[in-house]
């Protein structure tokens, strides 16, 4: 009986030869990356709420990274302004708009450091039946009858798409058109995607030769997209789930199917003429490397806190890689914007997209990192991140 009762109690009762069995530790789980540590700012919220006041703005979050701790996270305004939701800015979603580029660039020196990406990899030959157009547009050439033919031998690489440096063309500074229908974006049926979108303007002529000027163009992050996807083996949303959003606790941030219910995705406004109404609400997942990503105010200061330590690549491969600048991009990094501040390294980007205004600034030898989405598509976001950084260093 006493050998029955040790069996069935073993991890609780002393068994006969008086040796208690106890169950192994279980796993210490590791301390977050980017931890909350918030404190007031009054000076940022009178920054912000001055700006909101003046130009009548719906709604936004702004957020503050100290290291990888936020220091300031505050919602204005609403989500939903006719509901009158306010802003959470923990769980209020906004488009990441054109920001979505600088998480491209992460992820592609990420598979550097693995070595399943290599930044020269050429788009021919990986991406399966693209060749590079034929034609270009020299110089001043806006239209077809100028457009001149490609050097035999042209070659495009994954750097030079995540530099604008590839030619290939914008929104409107080409002979096409680049964007699908939105009778085929927002259907989950055909928009299966990135890779069926860029049939749009794959063939279209280059707006300048590969490697001689910057041209600045979401379409083409959208193949350098892409070609990340052949070059992983996986999903884009999966290679940004696995190396960036689990690293950082990033539990908001994906894409925005347009076609998922998703609680509390801010509404978009437009002003028009003074009068302030709904915006669209369009699908952009088919775009996700160029702008396609959304997430709380919280989870872009946690991406933005993360790039200030060493969780997402070693310090040394994002100043001289994600960050290096060069040749025909002097001023723009892998997805980053590339610059000074205040006499002080500055790294930027703002976003401007249907339903959203975002913008991020880090100053990394200060240790600080500046956040702000709104979905009031007025807004001026490289303006509203320059006040409340210098609300946050007069503070």
């Amino acid at each position: 009986m006493k050998t029955l009762l040790c069996a069935l109690l073993l991890l609780c009762v002393a068994c006969p030869t008086g040796d208690m069995i106890v169950p192994p530790d279980e796993a210490t789980p590791a301390p977050p990356v980017v931890t909350l540590a918030l404190q007031d700012a009054p000076a940022v919220d009178e920054a912000v709420q001055a700006m909101i006041d003046a130009a009548e703005l719906t709604g936004l979050v702004v957020g503050v990274a100290r290291g990888q701790q936020i220091v300031y996270l505050r919602g204005f305004g609403y989500e939903d302004v006719e509901a009158q939701i306010p802003v959470d800015p923990s769980g209020t979603l906004f488009r990441w708009a054109s920001l979505s580029k600088s998480v491209v660039g992460v992820a592609a020196v990420q598979g550097l450091a693995a070595g399943v990406v290599a930044l020269d990899t050429e788009v021919q030959g990986t991406v399966p039946g693209y060749v590079v157009p034929d034609r270009y547009l020299p110089g001043d050439c806006e239209a077809s009858a100028c457009a001149e033919a490609t050097p035999v031998g042209t070659t495009l690489s994954l750097q030079q798409l995540l530099t604008h440096t590839a030619g290939i063309q914008h929104y409107s500074n080409g002979l096409v058109y680049p964007v699908p229908p939105v009778s085929l974006t927002d259907d989950p049926f055909e928009n299966t995607g990135i890779a069926w979108a860029i049939d749009y303007f794959k063939d279209a002529p280059l707006v300048a030769l590969p490697g001689t000027e910057s041209s600045y163009s979401t379409f083409g992050f959208n193949l350098a997209g892409v070609v990340l996807e052949e070059l992983y083996g996986q999903r884009l949303g999966d290679v940004v789930d696995a190396g960036i959003s689990d690293v950082l606790g990033m539990d908001t941030m994906g894409p925005d199917f347009q076609w998922e219910e998703l609680p509390h995705r801010a509404v978009g406004y437009v002003r028009n003429n003074g009068v302030i109404g709904r915006d669209g609400d369009n699908d952009v997942s088919w775009k996700l490397p160029g702008g396609g990503f959304l997430s709380s105010g919280e989870d872009l200061t946690r991406y933005c806190a993360g790039l200030l330590g060493d969780a997402l690549m070693d310090v040394a491969d994002r100043d001289e890689i994600l960050w290096g600048t060069g040749g025909a991009s002097p001023d723009y990094g892998l997805g980053f914007g590339v610059g000074t501040w205040n006499g002080e390294r500055r790294i930027s980007h703002t976003g401007s997209q249907q339903k959203s205004k975002t913008a991020f600034r880090m100053l990394p030898d200060s240790d600080l990192c500046f956040t702000v989405m709104t979905n009031a598509t007025w807004a001026d976001p490289g303006g509203l991140v320059n006040a409340v950084a210098n609300a946050w260093l007069d503070e």
